[in-house]
């Protein structure tokens, strides 16, 4: 016999003996009062097992009997109010009967009185009545009984300290008040109390432990809504992992299974949206038809898996056309939201979803009373989510969508502007679901974009959209995850670009400039804000100065952590015995709040800077007249590659931005080069003689599309020959080697590197700094060269050998074999202006910032261990490694993460990397011919070696002489490239 059998039997003996007992002291005898109570209690105790609504009937009934004959003033008149509230509380969260839960309230308030403040009782009674609040909150959505209800559990916390065995139980209760407030309100404070509650709780609350799967679901849901506040993944695999195990708490039979089915499906979904497996969907349409087999008609939680069912059905309507899906959920919606009537906390959400299905079916079948009707649905949810509410911009969009089609349908040009209006609000939501308002700007975007009369709107969409990008990744701690944010959540690969072409179409191509600026780069230029120099600010307020120095240090540390660190207090508080999975569960929670306290505090600053005159726009977006700086050393060529039309800008230090349209299909052929460059390089082993015609026919398409066209460009702007030119390409044109386009002409050998010295910059702003940095000075430079050299890098020591050389006339410092680890790299070139570093080097995909240089012990020199290095004295840096300043087809190519971009960052004003894999023969001989130019004119004037643009020159002449020796391939000389100054 199973425990729960036996538990059933001895309540069935405990009410057999009750109703002996009430049969032996009838009305008038003074023990009738105590055998009504426990018969009460009994049948209230079998209905918890069973389930049979006969037994809590009867024993509300009992327990109102007796409540009777204990009137005020009566020893145990608290005793049978507690008992009388228990049986109603039991049956509202069955039948929803309003008057029940009114009556819980009133006889709760009562029983709070008669427990004042230093009454042992008192707990429960906070408890008791905080749970009557949040009830009746969840009715009506009355903010004010959830703010009670908060309070309440406050105390009731303060009165179960550290060691209570009722402690969990509080944890939790207080938790559920701030998890339902931050649902109405979107503050991110509830929500990371919730989860420092929940977390406390869970670990009072071990394996075993009766109450853990509550405690489990608690956190999995905080989780879950951060994940759609911050769109932080791990978030959501913690929410689904947590909500399995609470599950599996909870099986078939188990009187609280439907509310771990809800809490699972509710994940499997979130991750169904952003990955789009159908075994996620398929899931969570089981788990919710389990669930509402559970809340059969008549139970107050129904509504809940009718509306989850609704989304499923309609969800997978919308993957596989099944039309039987579609009615169904319209169905289901529908019977939800007469569930929920007007007041119902929850009805907003069934508002919603209805609309979403009458949209879908609307675009199926055209039937107008569908598109009405949403329209009318989507308008009562706007009102139920004002402006603060977290599904604002969710109503905004459904609204905005609604509008858009019956513009189409009837042409109202009051529909247009109230759906562009509806997208712009939803757009600059600032409470709102990171994925919510990333619909909003898609939206806004698309509505524009028919309409030439709207393109200011369109471009203003395109704006809004970067701050709102920018933004979105301020809830990121890290730059690791800023990177995942922006390459599986933001997903607009194109967007800067696109918005960059709307400006030129409508004539503006400053801000053009200025746009690809702002979102060509928004990790590195970020980082950069952190070091901006403040002598300027030091010289008027060195207070404000020291205390934003401060703060943008600490934001820095954050920022290029390795990875989100636990929280200590957490850890303090779990003890030794407990499991690491169980500790760790929100160093991303610790670190974020970190992060957010500390962009307060600048925000705070910052405000009171731009207060000063002079000030105004300190830290806000860049100018052009600022950026034009960039082309104080040659013409910066910038190439926009959008769907839309594509363009270059050339932009020269003195005069507006010179515009050259590309050809029809640019966008389209450039995706084409890279995919195809790409496929045969994955094969360059096995078919080295078809990546090589592949390449030829790369860098002659790149001559035609767009090298031509710019070089015919600069002859007519009269820039000589041989003059430095800088590339600054946007989208997929960042991978492929432009500065090593031709032939020229038909029959020549003659490539771009004949007519001009190429290099690429990151950003305009990277130049820039590179420039500004730069120090004009007699003194010659020390030369750190690190190297490890193994069996598949023959060369290396002969290509470190040949660097050392020239001891002779400068300071070199070396380290090689074991000696160059990542420690003694990273110490030494604080001391050094230049580096040599000769290794393998690996590219990692989709995590940049962990691609490295393999050194000595088995140490790696990261890009992360790079960015973190502050080197103002560094100048010049030559990496002959492998993949140095390659981007991966699939990474985020605006951003331009490689190896030889953080070394830019870090200090060093120029970089020689390399695009690909590095033939190991060609280093010796490269670095002997590079070294050679740069200090050719070393006796006459030592200096030189420090101008901008000596490094540059120095890689030209190299790579020409590399170009004239026999059997060097094509890949070979395209491969080097030169960044920066």
């Amino acid at each position: 016999m199973n425990s729960s059998s036996e538990n059933l039997k001895a309540i069935d003996t405990k009410i057999a003996l009750a109703r002996a007992t009430l049969l032996r002291y009838p009305v008038g005898h003074p023990e009738h009062a105590s055998s009504l109570s426990d018969l009460g209690v009994g049948l209230r105790s079998r209905f918890k097992l069973t389930g049979h609504l006969e037994d809590l009937e009867e024993s509300i009934q009992l327990n109102q009997e007796a409540l009777l004959l204990h009137p005020m003033g009566h020893p145990v008149h608290a005793s049978s109010l507690s008992n009388l509230s228990r049986g109603l509380r039991r049956r509202f969260k069955l039948t929803g009967h309003l008057e029940d839960l009114e009556k819980f309230l009133q006889l709760n308030q009562e029983v709070l009185l008669l427990c004042p403040v230093g009454h042992p009782d008192r707990g429960p009674s906070l408890s008791s009545l905080s749970s009557a609040l949040r009830n009746r909150f969840r009715r009506t959505g009355h903010l004010e009984d959830l703010n009670r209800c908060i309070e309440l559990d406050q105390e009731a916390l303060l009165l179960r300290p550290m060691g209570h065995h009722k402690r969990a139980l509080s944890l939790n209760n207080l938790s559920a008040g701030l998890y339902h407030r931050f649902q109405q309100t979107g503050h991110l404070e509830d929500l990371d109390r919730c989860i420092e509650l929940d977390q406390e709780a869970l670990l009072l609350r071990p394996a075993g432990h009766p109450g853990r799967a509550s405690s489990l679901m608690g956190l999995g849901s905080s989780f879950r809504n951060r994940f759609r506040r911050t769109g932080h993944l791990e978030d959501l695999d913690k929410c689904i992992q947590l909500d399995h195990e609470a599950l599996l708490l909870r099986p078939v039979g188990h009187p609280e299974r439907a509310s771990s089915l809800n809490n699972l499906g509710l994940g499997l979904q979130s991750r169904f949206q952003l990955t789009g497996h159908l075994e996620d969907l398929e899931k969570f349409i089981q788990l919710n038809e389990e669930a509402l087999v559970l809340y059969p008609i008549g139970y107050l939680d129904r509504p809940f898996p009718l509306n989850n069912l609704s989304i499923g059905l309609r969800e997978r309507f919308q993957l596989t056309s099944h039309i039987e899906d579609l009615h169904e959920s319209i169905k289901l919606g529908q019977e939800a939201l007469q569930l929920r009537p007007v007041g119902h906390w929850t009805r907003a959400s069934s508002l919603q979803n209805l609309s979403l299905g009458l949209q879908s079916r609307f675009q199926l079948t055209g039937h107008l009373d569908d598109l009405e009707e949403l329209i009318k649905l989507a308008q009562e949810a706007l009102l139920l989510c004002p402006l603060g509410h977290p599904e604002h911009a969710s109503s905004l969009n459904i609204l905005s969508v609604g509008l858009w089609n019956r513009f189409q349908q009837a042409s109202y040009k009051e529909d247009l502007t109230e759906c562009l209006l509806a997208s712009k609000q939803a757009a600059n939501d600032l409470y709102s679901p990171v994925s919510d308002c990333l619909k909003a700007v898609k939206n806004w975007v698309e509505f524009t974009l028919p309409h030439h009369d709207l393109a200011q709107s369109n471009l203003d969409a395109y704006i809004t959209g970067l701050s709102f990008i920018s933004r979105s990744l301020s809830m990121m701690p890290i730059l690791a995850l800023q990177y995942q944010h922006l390459l599986s959540v933001i997903k607009l690969p194109e967007f800067v670009s696109d918005g960059a072409s709307q400006a030129i179409q409508l004539g503006q191509p400053v801000l053009a400039v200025e746009i690809i600026e702002q979102g060509r780069g928004f990790l590195w230029s970020e980082l950069r804000g952190l070091r901006m120099p403040m002598d300027r600010l030091q010289a008027l307020e060195p207070s404000l100065a020291n205390d934003l120095m401060q703060i943008n240090h600490q934001l820095e540390i954050l920022s290029t952590k390795n990875s989100v660190k636990p929280c200590p207090d957490l850890l303090l508080q779990a003890g030794a015995h407990q499991h690491p999975r169980e500790v760790d569960m929100d160093s991303f929670g610790c670190n974020l709040s970190e992060k957010r306290h500390f962009l307060n505090a600048q925000r705070d600053i910052v405000g009171k800077i731009r207060k000063i005159p002079g000030f105004e726009t300190f830290l806000g977006r860049k100018l052009f007249g600022e950026l034009q700086s960039a082309a104080k050393h040659g013409p910066v060529i910038v190439v926009n590659c959008s769907r839309h039309r594509s363009d270059v800008l050339i932009i020269l230090e003195q005069d507006s931005p010179v515009l050259i349209p590309m050809v029809k299909g640019f966008y389209e052929a450039t995706k084409t080069l890279a995919q195809r460059l790409t496929e045969a390089r994955i094969d360059i082993k096995v078919a080295p003689k078809r990546y090589n015609h592949v390449l030829r026919a790369t860098l002659q398409d790149l001559w035609d599309l767009v090298v031509s066209p710019v070089v015919s460009k600069l002859r007519e702007l009269q820039i000589p020959e041989m003059s430095r030119i800088f590339w600054c390409p946007t989208s997929i044109l960042s991978t492929l080697p432009l500065h090593a386009a031709g032939p020229v002409s038909p029959g020549t050998k003659k490539f771009l590197p004949d007519l001009y010295i190429s290099s690429y910059t990151p950003t305009l702003t990277a130049l820039i700094t590179a420039f500004t940095t730069c120090k004009s000075s007699s003194k010659l430079p020390r030369l750190l060269v690190a190297g490890q050299y193994d069996n598949s890098l023959r060369n290396t020591k002969e290509e470190m050998k040949e660097v050392v050389q020239y001891k002779k006339r400068i300071t070199v410092t070396s380290l090689e074999g074991a000696s160059a680890t990542k420690n003694a790299v990273a110490k030494t070139l604080v001391d050094h202006e230049w580096l040599h570093i000769a290794s393998h080097g690996t590219l990692v995909p989709k995590e940049p910032f962990g691609s490295y240089f393999s050194l000595a012990c088995g140490s790696r020199f990261t890009l992360l261990d790079i960015i973190r290095l502050n080197l103002p004295n560094a100048t010049f840096a030559f990496l002959s490694a492998c993949h140095t300043a390659e981007q991966s087809v699939d990474s985020v190519h605006n951003e331009v993460i490689h190896l030889a971009a953080a070394m830019q960052f870090c200090g060093f004003r120029s970089v020689v990397g390399t695009m690909w894999e590095m033939a190991d023969v060609d280093g010796p001989e490269m670095v002997k011919d590079f070294y050679s130019s740069v200090f050719s004119n070393l006796d006459e004037d030592p200096s030189r070696c420090n101008e901008v643009g000596v490094q540059a020159r120095a890689l030209a002449d190299a790579i020409k002489k590399m170009r004239a020796r026999k059997g060097v391939t094509l890949e070979r000389w395209v491969n080097f490239v030169h960044i920066g100054a």
